[in-house]
């Protein structure tokens, strides 16, 4: 039988209470499967596509959990972005609000203000969300207590699992108490971090996961031809026409991010960016902006395509193509989220065009050719005649 709301999962109905205020009323399907598995201790593998309802998955389960008497803190959430874990840390502080249950977090991350980070944990959280790093200096210089520590999250788990992130989290792991639960979670996980996530975790394993990622339905997927040197006016041309209420510009190269938004604003769009290597009040300011409606327009590497939920984004326009199929899943899926309509535009020259075939392949989508013609994207008339065309003055431009 279908457990058809949050009480059947065995959430209480204070936090069901408190998601209806929010018009969350019927849980996910990742959420069906999570909820009871989290809630009887079990270690947990999950993957599941993007707006999907993954952090409340673990968040609601783990809210149940905790004893609020316990002044220490139960919890830890690792993340591979600041942005993330700013973004977990104010749905913990969401829920505890429209739930009138008073679980406290405390956001540790790298770059941060140490003196800040120390104050928040003088107020005992039970919940501390952030980066590796930063925390396992923080346990290390015994600032969290790591023993009462009852479940860790690895929200994004394969980039934590990487070879970039893997030691700090493993260090993170070790100073908690064995019989501690593992949560791992992402969109996609690969059979490589998943036997990294076992080696790690206790014999009994649910594995909550699909051979790879899917596609949000609802999002429409088109390109545009068009030469390397005009991917800007085509852009001009979009924004005009499409007049997104939210969109997303996704550059793969990071230096070229702040000319972008400089060129976006010099022609009236309200723009800014964010990139790893921008200071982190920075990301922060640009992000709120964003969210707020002060800007429209977000420009970003792929650093922002993991994880980041923000409302009401319509579009998400590929100046530069990404060459690896998920990277296009993590892009496409910051639009169309929770059963929204979402476009995903993508810009690319006749030599890019092989990768939007692959990813056809990969996602089982249709990418359609369109033009921006009087205002509006439409469809091309004679295909091959453009595209050879367009072939030739690519040669041409190579040529000089």
């Amino acid at each position: 039988m279908e457990k058809k709301n949050f009480v059947d999962l065995g959430i209480s109905t204070a936090l069901q209470t408190g998601l209806q205020k929010i018009n969350i009323t019927t849980p996910t399907a990742i959420q069906r499967e999570m909820i009871p598995a989290i809630l009887k201790g079990i270690d947990v593998i999950g993957q599941s596509e993007t707006g999907s309802g993954k952090t409340f998955a673990y968040l609601l389960p783990l809210f149940q959990k905790i004893d609020l008497e316990l002044k220490k803190t139960q919890i830890i959430i690792l993340t591979p972005t600041h942005e993330l874990a700013a973004q977990v840390h104010k749905q913990v502080e969401l829920l505890s609000d429209i739930s009138e249950i008073p679980v406290k977090s405390a956001l540790i991350i790298g770059s941060a203000s140490m003196t800040r980070q120390l104050e928040k944990l003088k107020q005992k959280p039970h919940i501390v969300v952030g980066s590796a790093g930063r925390i396992l200096d923080l346990i290390q210089h015994k600032k969290i207590t790591a023993h009462t520590v009852k479940t860790i999250v690895l929200d994004e788990g394969d980039r934590l699992l990487d070879h970039l992130n893997r030691e700090a989290v493993k260090a993170v792991i070790k100073t908690t108490l064995k019989d501690r639960q593992l949560v791992v979670l992402s969109a996609t996980i690969q059979q490589d971090a998943i036997q990294k996530a076992k080696e790690i975790m206790k014999t009994n394993v649910l594995e909550i996961t699909k051979k790879q990622g899917t596609m949000p339905s609802g999002i429409s997927h088109v390109y545009i031809l068009a030469e390397k040197r005009q991917k800007f006016i085509v852009l001009r041309k979009i924004l005009a026409g499409e007049k997104p209420t939210k969109a997303i510009i996704f550059l793969n190269n990071m230096e070229n991010i702040a000319v972008m938004v400089d060129k976006l604003c010099y022609h009236g769009f309200k723009a800014d960016g964010i990139y790893g290597k921008a200071y982190k009040t920075e990301r922060q300011n640009a992000l709120e902006k964003f969210r707020q409606g002060q800007i429209n327009l977000l420009v970003s590497s792929d650093i922002g395509a993991r994880g980041l939920d923000i409302e009401g984004i319509t579009h998400v326009i590929n100046i530069d193509i990404p060459e690896e199929p998920i990277s296009y899943l993590h892009r496409a899926g910051r639009t169309g989220r929770q059963g929204q309509k979402g476009t995903v535009i993508s810009i690319v020259t006749p030599y890019e065009v092989k990768w939007i075939h692959k990813y056809q392949k990969v996602w089982q989508i249709s990418m359609e050719q369109k033009e921006m013609s009087f205002g509006n994207l439409t469809n091309i008339t004679s295909k091959k005649n453009f595209v050879k065309k367009s072939e030739k003055k690519v040669k041409k431009f190579n040529k000089k």
